[in-house]
């Protein structure tokens, strides 16, 4: 009786541990969304060819009350491009649409930026740029899961609201 009274101690002890943890989380780890990323923000890169030393970035949305997701980009024709897959299900993708206003997480540095939906064209058109960086898209002989939102990385602008380009 005693062990299971000290065992719940522990359990109840875990428990607020990582309440609290959950409270003041910052950057997101794995597939755990996080709040504002940490990090000096640096100049918007005029190349963003060292994107491809990272597997995986960290993008935040919603300024306001940030909401910072792990993901992954590639460069398309000297542009960084971000995917989601299943894009009409995640919170993520609807925070950018509203206001396109994001910061990119990239090894160290946090990079201000903006992300403009591409609409009507087809993901295909990114295969070889992505296949580069991630073999696995390469191999998958083009066949893509359904719903692929893609958002293309540009200077952040001074206005806010939603924007749809290509």
């Amino acid at each position: 009786m005693k062990t299971l009274r000290i065992l719940g101690w522990v359990v109840l002890g875990l428990a607020l541990l990582a309440g609290l943890a959950w409270l003041f989380r910052s950057d997101p780890i794995g597939p755990i969304s996080g709040r504002a990323l940490r990090g000096a923000e640096a100049a918007y890169p005029s190349d963003w060819a060292f994107s491809d030393e990272y597997t995986t970035i960290a993008l935040e949305s919603r300024p306001d009350d940030p909401h910072s997701v792990t993901t992954i980009c590639f460069v398309h024709d000297g542009a960084l491009y971000v995917p989601a897959e299943g894009g009409s299900t995640k919170r993520w993708t609807g925070y950018v649409v509203a206001d396109p206003r994001v910061r990119l997480k990239i090894g160290d540095g946090v990079y201000p930026a903006r992300a403009v939906r591409v609409e009507g064209v087809e993901p295909e058109t990114f295969l070889g740029s992505a296949g580069k960086k991630y073999p696995q898209v390469a191999e998958a002989d083009g066949e893509l899961p359904e719903d692929i939102w893609l958002f293309r990385i540009e200077p952040r602008a001074e206005a806010t609201g939603p924007s749809v380009s290509d």
